[in-house]
Order: C-alpha cells, then structure tokens, then sequence
C-alpha cells in the first residue's frame, strides 16, 4: 500500500512538474488613436504618436494602469479629411472594441459625437480643446491647446503691443482654423478693433490674390491668418500686392514649409501665439528629450510641443482610466475628475464642460529668419 501511493505521489509531481502550463493571458486596456500620419501635416501625426508611444512604455514598465497593459492601436486620418476620421472611430469603437479614442483632428469631432454617444466609448481630443468642443456633448472632450484663448492672446497683443485697430480676417475652412480666428475676432471686437474684412480658402489652396486685393483694399493694418500650412504663400502675394501691415495667427507659422516658401517677407512683421517652452525646457521636459532620443536616435526639434502633447494625451487618459473600471462609461464619468494634471505640456485639467482651458502660449515673431519671443 505504502509503496504503491508513493508510486501514484510520484506520477502526480510528474505531470505537474512536466504538464505544460496555461499561458498567462495579461489583461488590457485598448485606447484607439486617430492621427493624422499622412499627407501635408503628418508631421504633427508622427510627432504626437511618438509622443504617445513613450507615454505608453512608461505606463506598461509600471505594470500598466489598475494591473492593466495599455494597447493603442493608430489608425490614420489623412490631411484632417472628416470622412476618414468618422471612419476611422467606427472601425475603432465597433471592430476593435477599444474603450476609449484619443483623437488629433478637430474637423470629424462632431461627426464622431453620435458614434460616441450611441456605443458609449468618450473621444479626446489630444491636441486642442475649444468652446465648440464644448458643446459637443457629454462624450467628447478636448484636452490640448484651447484654441479660442490662443486667438484670444493674439487679439490683446495686437491691440495692446501693435497698437492696430483695423483687422482683416483669412481664414481656412477648417473648424480648428475657425476656433483659434473666433477667439481673435470675438477678443479684437471686444477691446475696441475692428475687423475690415473677413475671408475664407479652401485648406490646400495655392492662389489667395482674389481674397488679399479685397483686404488690402479695405485699409487693414494687420491680417489674422488662421491656416495649416499656407501662411507662406499668403505672406509671400501679399507682399507681392503691396501690402505692408503685419500677420498674425497660430502656431501654424512655425512649420518649416512656411518660412521656406515666404523667406524673409515674415522678418518683423509675423507674430503669433506658439507653446510657451518651445525655446526654455523645463527640467522634467529635458529629461524626456532624452528618453526620446534614446529611442528615436534624433531630437525631436521644432515638433518638442506636439510630442508632448501626444504624451500628455494618453497620460491624461490613463488618469482617468485609474478612476475607472476601463470600461467607456466608467472613463468617460472619471475624465471630469481629471484636474490639476501637470502635463509636459502645462497642467491640464477638464472642466465641468468636458475641456481643457489652457492656450499653452506665449507671443513669439519672426526675426532673422528665425522665431523668438517678442519684446517691446
């Protein structure tokens, strides 16, 4: 009897010690991001997913968020195209079941609200937040640069420091373009200017001469130009027309592209309302350009701010995330209690309205050919 259950004692050790185990299936939680990774901004989109994917390493050395591993899955929303964003969520939200989507393109956003709304999955979007997007329902939110206030900076400047009266509006048709031009004119008008004219292009546009002989007709001393990548040929046919005021806008003027089309037609003459630490890191944001180079093998240059901004969008998700079950709803209720997060990109909180109102900015201009901070 003895020996016989040593024998069984035996075989039983065996099969435990032998038999090959179960895999250990770690849970996840999926974010889905819409960027924009091709066509004429994909810059940004890169730079913002770069971003991210450091934000996501971080969470996932740490164990990931409430035990659980972060997963993001990309997909693409070329040139800001609605269409394409709209169908880039549903693919997201209904096939692969992600709990929540940080988004970069702010034309799509409303479009997206019903798909949000009716699967219960909250959409962010990471790189601007604004008034509009505030009245975009309980399930969208903006947790980036608050473009209204960046228009809105802009204005004060112009009155206070430029001392012009008399604007002129170029404006893309882009509801990211309208929001940052809306907080100008609104903030303009308010402090006593005048808006002259007030005109529109299609993004892309190549030929804006019809648009500038009636501003420069109407006596404008300066022109808000609210673009994603045109500003250089704006500044360049203007100047060609014989206008001699100033431009203003959004951080738009900094993309390379511009200076390199418009030269030194921007010397003295462009200010605009761009992240506040593009030229003064603070410690902790030096300390993540290592990271960067360390798994990129470059700097990140010029594209710092939107890096960032990528970082801070999945961070300020995964704040949420560890207030709820990762469940949509469950998130979509924690991203309210979101305060005070200090971001690389400057603290975010979301109000009570579902956004983030910090411009991030600081007014710089073109001089020499190269963008600094204007001083009286």
């Amino acid at each position: 009897m003895i020996g016989s259950a040593l024998i069984l004692v035996i075989i039983v050790l065996a099969a435990i010690t032998f038999w090959p185990a179960k895999p250990v299936i770690k849970q996840e939680v999926k974010v889905g991001a819409v960027y924009t990774l091709t066509g004429i901004i994909s810059d940004i989109g890169k730079a913002m997913q770069e971003g991210t994917e450091i934000a996501k390493e971080e969470l996932n050395e740490k164990g990931g968020v409430n035990g659980k591993m972060i997963n993001v899955i990309y997909e693409d929303d070329p040139d800001y195209n609605p269409g394409k964003a709209v169908s880039a969520a549903q693919k997201l939200i209904q096939i692969d079941k992600v709990s929540v989507v940080i988004d970069m393109a702010y034309t799509g956003l409303a479009a997206m609200r019903p798909i949000a709304e009716t699967n219960k999955v909250p959409v962010i979007d990471v790189l601007d937040s604004s008034d509009q997007i505030a009245g975009f329902g309980d399930w969208v939110f903006g947790s980036g640069i608050y473009d209204d206030g960046v228009g809105m900076e802009v204005a004060a400047f112009a009155l206070r420091d430029l001392k012009v009266t008399r604007a002129a509006m170029l404006v893309g048709k882009d509801e990211y373009l309208q929001a940052v031009a809306g907080g100008f004119s609104r903030e303009f008008v308010s402090q006593g200017g005048q808006i002259v004219a007030s005109e529109e292009f299609m993004v892309g546009e190549k030929d804006f001469r019809t648009q500038l002989l009636k501003i420069k007709n109407s006596g404008a001393q300066t022109i808000f130009v609210s673009h994603l990548g045109e500003g250089g040929l704006i500044a360049k046919q203007a100047t060609e027309m014989g206008y001699t005021g100033s431009f203003l806008g959004s951080d738009p003027w900094s993309l390379g592209e511009v200076s390199k089309v418009a030269g030194d037609t921007l010397n003295d003459r462009t200010y605009f309302g761009l992240w506040k630490n593009f030229d003064e890191q603070t410690d902790r944001q030096k300390e993540f350009v290592k990271r960067y180079v360390k798994k990129y093998g470059k700097e990140p240059g010029d594209y710092l701010f939107y890096v960032t901004l990528g970082y801070d969008g999945l961070m300020t998700t995964a704040q949420a995330i560890e207030k709820s079950d990762g469940t949509g709803p469950g998130i979509q209720k924690a991203l309210y209690q979101v305060k005070n997060y200090e971001g690389l990109s400057g603290p975010i909180s979301i109000d009570s309205s579902g956004i983030n109102r910090d411009p991030k900015s600081a007014i710089v201009m073109y001089k020499d050919g190269k963008i600094v901070r204007y001083k009286k």
